[in-house]
Parts: structure tokens; C-alpha cells; sequence
């Protein structure tokens, strides 16, 4: 029995450290504020929480059975494995901003804003103080993703969490999961992300704005455009990422966001079968062979959750 939590680390815009970012965060691992005078990531990784979820998974049970079996990131074939023990940090999932200008349905957001702890932004500081000891107690770290619940170009400091990464991890790769709704060189300031992704669900504005309610379809579009437009060492992959829904999987629209890709430059036009309500039932990753890739930048995928459910990963389109 396994689960990603022992492979990750996940820090919100306040300081809290939840188990990941499914079902498992309404489970707290813990916490770091302004405030507090000590930090220790080896302290962390060895306090009672984290003993709990050893010993369940050594036990073959799952550490919170309400959560962990709801838990797209809970796998109970897999064999234990504990990469924390052996520091390494696979993925350091740092969430910038909790604040978000869009309102996506199913998205727990707007709940969160109103529940959880301030602050909406956070503390570069704080950041520093979990990088900086990261390198200190002799971690690895596989990559560093900017996400979460909110959306991360929000921060206006977010160039600079960038720049604290490569100080500190140098050739760690970066990446930063957004809306793209935003002026690309204002919002990276010119740093250098390894990978940008941008969930772009539709072409067509009347069905973009059904899920991405509040945004700018051409706003994203540009701003994929001008990501996919810097050369040298200030980029490196640009993703569009596009949920299959039942508004926009019509052949009209996949085929159109196929030629814009082509247009754009985008590196990868990646296409998702979602589990959420309005989910594409023409197309599924069942019938994964049936998808109509046009090219050689598209590919298909799935959330996790399928994937947990079928404990078998998704064959990508070719």
C-alpha cells in the first residue's frame, strides 16, 4: 500500500502543509506561520502525523480510511515506498495565491477563501525559510509545481519565488499551472520557467467561459502565444491544457484548437478526461483509441482519480 504524500510536499499560500491537494486536504500534516521562531522540513517529516501514515501503509491499511479512499493520490496496489525517509522530495507543490479572479464550477475555491486561514498571499519570507532549510538539512527535490487552490500569477511577488528556487535548487525544474489569463512578460517578469501550463478548456468563447466563468479566451490564448514565443534560457515547455467537457468536444472545436496549437507553437496540446459534472461522454479514456489526434503536439490524459479507480494508466494518443 502506498500513497504520494510520502513522495510530495505540499505548501499553501498560508503556511499549511495538508495531505496533497484531493480529498486528503482536509487532513492537516502541518503548519508554518511569520511567527514562528523555528522550522525544521526533518521535523515535519518525523512528527506524529507522518508516523501515523508510516505505520498504516507498513500495515497495508489506509491512515484516514473517510479520506484516503476518496483520494485520487492513494494507491493501495502499490508497493510502500518512502522517498521523505530517504530525502528526497519528489514534487514541492507550492501554492502562491489562494486568491482567484475566476469561478469554476466544482472548484473549491470560493469555500476555501471564506474558510481557511489567512492569508490569501503568501509570505516570501515564509517561502524563503522552507527553500532555504529544504537545502540546508541536504534535500532533494524533483521539481517545483506553482498551483494549488488559488491561482499563482496572482502573487505580485511571484517572480521572485522563481529566483529563491534557482538560488538555493539551481537546476531544479520550475512549473506553473494557471489560466493564462494574464500578460505573460508581466506576470513572469522574464524569469525562467522550465514548464507553463495553462488550462484553456475550449476555442470557442461561448464554451470556454461555461467552465472558466469570468475569463478571457483570447487572453489565454495570447498569453500562450507570447509563452510560446520566448526562446533561449527563459522557457522551455509551454502546455495547453484542455478538459474534455460536454460543450466543447464537438470535432468543430477539438479540430480547432488543434490547428491553433499548431499556429501558436505550443510544445503540447493536451487533452483531459475529467471526472467532473459536464463530463465529455462522446469521448473517454476507455475508448481512449476512438480520440481524433490530428498531430504530433497532441496528446491525452486523464485526471487522477481514473487512474486511482483503475489502478492501470491511460494509454496518451500518439
Amino acid at each position: 500500500m502506498n500513497c504520494e504524500i510520502l513522495h510530495t510536499l505540499y505548501l499553501r499560500s498560508n503556511g499549511d502543509v495538508p495531505c496533497n491537494d484531493d480529498a486528503g486536504e482536509t487532513v492537516l500534516l502541518g503548519l508554518l506561520r511569520p511567527q514562528m521562531t523555528t522550522w525544521s522540513a526533518r521535523s515535519l517529516f518525523a512528527n506524529h502525523r507522518y508516523a501515523h501514515i508510516r505505520a498504516a501503509l507498513s500495515a497495508g491499511q489506509p491512515p484516514w480510511p473517510k479520506a484516503c479512499t476518496r483520494c485520487a493520490f492513494f494507491h493501495p496496489h502499490e508497493p510502500y515506498r518512502d522517498f521523505l525517509a530517504e530525502k528526497r522530495i519528489r514534487k514541492f507543490q507550492v501554492e502562491p495565491s489562494l486568491a482567484c479572479r475566476l469561478c469554476c464550477p466544482g472548484c473549491s475555491n470560493h469555500v476555501q477563501v471564506r474558510t481557511r486561514t489567512p492569508p490569501l498571499f503568501m509570505d516570501l519570507g515564509l517561502f524563503e525559510r522552507v527553500i532555504r532549510n529544504l537545502s540546508e538539512e541536504g534535500y532533494s527535490v524533483g521539481e517545483v509545481e506553482y498551483c494549488g487552490q488559488g491561482e499563482p500569477l496572482l502573487h505580485p511577488e511571484f517572480p521572485a519565488f522563481v529566483r529563491l528556487v534557482r538560488r538555493y535548487f539551481p537546476e531544479v525544474p520550475q512549473r506553473v499551472i494557471t489560466s493564462g489569463n494574464f500578460d505573460f512578460h508581466a506576470a513572469t517578469g522574464g524569469e525562467r520557467l522550465d514548464e507553463v501550463m495553462v488550462s484553456c478548456d475550449g476555442v470557442f468563447p461561448e464554451n470556454y467561459v461555461r467552465q472558466r466563468v469570468g475569463g478571457d479566451v483570447s487572453q489565454a490564448i495570447r498569453f500562450m502565444r507570447d509563452a510560446s514565443g520566448v526562446t533561449g534560457a527563459g522557457r522551455r515547455l509551454v502546455v495547453w491544457k484542455y478538459i474534455l467537457f460536454e460543450w466543447n468536444d464537438s470535432l468543430a472545436e477539438l479540430t480547432a484548437a488543434q490547428r491553433l496549437a499548431e499556429e501558436i507553437g505550443v510544445d503540447r496540446l493536451l487533452f483531459v478526461y475529467t471526472h467532473s459534472v459536464g463530463r465529455s461522454l462522446r469521448y473517454l479514456p476507455a475508448a481512449d483509441a476512438a480520440f481524433p489526434v490530428r498531430g504530433p503536439r497532441v496528446t491525452t490524459n486523464a485526471t487522477p482519480i481514473h487512474y486511482r479507480l483503475s489502478e492501470q494508466p491511460v494509454t496518451p494518443g500518439v
